[in-house]
């Protein structure tokens, strides 16, 4: 997962030929590369603002219409012109720092370790 503030790196290379902004970004996550356990949506208001980010989590997330509500809601009231997002899951759910150690890997998630 990135850091609090940071974009992952998938969504950073899609910005660079934006020009309309603010813009919204979806990322999904899981235990493994076919399960959706937690979504993350950020708006993005200028190139090099911080991201404003929220996060759904559980089982059945993307399948969630309160998630998907909840999304929708979140990308009107900040103004959102457009969304892009990740390609399936880029990654573990769980927070480096607070769910497991910093810079050691989830022991939670074996599919993710390189």
């Amino acid at each position: 997962m990135p850091k609090p503030g940071l974009l992952p790196k998938q969504l950073l290379d899609v910005l660079k030929n934006r020009e309309i902004f603010p813009i919204g970004a979806l990322a999904y996550y899981g235990p493994d590369d076919q399960t959706c356990t937690r979504i993350i949506a950020c708006v993005i208001i200028a190139p090099d603002a911080i991201p404003r980010f929220q996060h759904w989590q559980g089982d059945e997330v993307c399948a969630d219409p309160l998630a998907a509500t909840e999304i929708g809601r979140f990308f009107k009231l900040n103004g959102v012109q457009d969304v892009i997002m990740t390609e399936g899951m880029i990654g573990c759910p769980h927070d480096e720092g607070y769910d497991y150690p910093e810079g050691e890997v989830c022991p939670l998630c074996p599919f993710w370790r390189s």
